[in-house]
């Protein structure tokens, strides 16, 4: 399982501990796999385990009294949620959902508190990984500030463009739908969007996006 599955022993939440113990404990790891759109933890359920993302992508959201959900992040193959637990708390703080399906590797909670007692390095681990959440978020607060739906849109696109490409073609990495929670939009606004970029030589098919004009992409952002 080692062998197929390294990415286990890479998580930044062992750093600093003991190789032969990291094994130990990812050989232990139980492994799941949800179908899309398949809840993997409810928000305010008491919490029993650590996750690590191993194939496809699980979205955390949030939700309000009145029941309406919003998307907060997206994990990617090789991210944690959950770490956060490790300095207390007995309920997981969102909602996380399998996106277009997802594995994911379960650590017991109480095994990772015994061994964060005995390497104190891994409640700082979790506070880097936890800061890098909240940088992340603030990132997304100033861009749902300072940027239209269009511009929100078209910095994603850049982001998966080669920084030498004048023009490229690839594929979304998960559902429109998907995406459109990560960046903070309703649907149909996210379809607005990919209209308004059309000028600038973009041309959505499916989940295939092709831009004419990276230059130009550019400059829509």
């Amino acid at each position: 399982m080692l062998a197929k599955n390294p990415i286990l022993l890479r998580s930044d939440l062992f750093d600093g501990v003991n190789q032969v113990t990291v094994e130990e404990l990812a050989a232990a790891a139980q492994f799941q796999t949800f179908a899309p759109d398949e809840r993997i933890v409810a928000e305010g359920q008491p919490a029993a385990f650590v996750y690590r993302v191993m194939n496809g992508f699980v979205r955390l959201s949030k939700s309000e009294s009145g029941g309406r959900e919003a998307d907060i992040c997206v994990c990617e193959p090789g991210d944690t949620f959950g770490e956060y637990l490790l300095s207390g708390g007995g309920a997981y703080a969102y909602s996380a959902w399998s996106a277009d399906g997802a594995e994911v590797a379960l650590f017991e909670l109480s095994d990772l508190r015994t061994l964060a007692d005995q390497y104190p390095v891994m409640h700082r681990n979790g506070m880097r990984i936890m800061t890098r959440h909240l940088l992340g978020a603030m990132d997304c607060i100033a861009g749902d500030r300072l940027h239209t739906a269009t511009q929100r849109v078209a910095n994603y696109l850049v982001s998966r463009c080669p920084a030498s490409a004048s023009h490229v073609t690839f594929r979304l990495p998960y559902r429109k739908r998907i995406l459109a929670g990560k960046l903070g939009l309703a649907p149909e606004a996210l379809s607005r969007a990919f209209a308004a970029l059309v000028p600038a030589g973009v041309e959505v098919r499916g989940r295939t996006v092709l831009v004419g004009s990276v230059d130009l992409l550019r400059k829509a952002c």
